[in-house]
């Protein structure tokens, strides 16, 4: 499976997810959807590296040239 380029956002429908109202806020993607992967079956190492590693390195991009 080929997982270095993949991404994983989140985005509010309603106000209920909001840290304040007691959900899980900005970050529902890891608290959320990262358990869930785990669960079924998607090895830890495989998480991190979609989680943490492909967005720094995507934040880090410099363009070629």
């Amino acid at each position: 499976m080929q997982t270095d380029r993949l991404l994983i956002s989140s985005d509010f429908a309603v106000s209920a997810a909001l840290e304040r109202r007691g959900g899980p806020d900005l970050a529902q993607a890891a608290t959320i959807f990262g358990p869930l992967l785990l669960n079924t079956g998607l090895p830890p190492a495989t998480l991190q590296s979609i989680l943490v590693d492909n967005p720094r390195r995507f934040l880090a991009f410099v363009p070629p040239g």
